[in-house]
């Protein structure tokens, strides 16, 4: 039997809350783990989403926790290849809303993170949350 339970430790890294404004997540220390997966969970948007308003996921990679880079190489995450900005998910249409849009990253630096850039005006906001799952601990069991 194989267990993940005791190698997995979850983080929240954006408490759910109604969005309007550009948010970026709690940076997330991979070290002892050698892998992270980010998820942000989206909940009914309050505005309809569309190519003029919209929320981009964007994923930041820093060596320090402090200067952050979009992560932009397509050999650095599992998932959809983010573009030129880091953004990994677009949330532009009625089927946006009611997911979870998820990127694991799998490159050189030590600290991840998640933001959520709306554009457009977003009057009602939409709710957002993300999570980071840290994976393959070098330690067990996990804290």
């Amino acid at each position: 039997m194989r267990d993940i339970h005791n190698g997995l430790k979850a983080v929240q890294t954006l408490a759910p809350k109604v969005t309007a404004e550009t948010r970026y997540g709690a940076p997330v220390d991979r070290k002892g783990f050698d892998a992270v997966e980010h998820i942000v969970s989206v909940g009914t948007a309050g505005d309809a989403l569309s190519e003029t308003v919209s929320i981009a996921c964007v994923i930041e990679a820093s060596d320090d926790g402090a200067t952050w880079a979009p992560v932009t190489a397509a050999h650095e995450v599992l998932g959809e290849a983010p573009d030129e900005a880091g953004v990994f998910a677009m949330l532009d249409g009625e089927a946006a809303d009611l997911r979870d849009y998820r990127i694991g990253y799998v490159g050189p630096a030590r600290y991840t993170r998640i933001g959520v850039v709306p554009a457009g005006t977003h009057a009602e906001g939409t709710p957002l949350a993300a999570l980071a799952l840290l994976g393959a601990a070098q330690l067990k069991p996990v804290d």
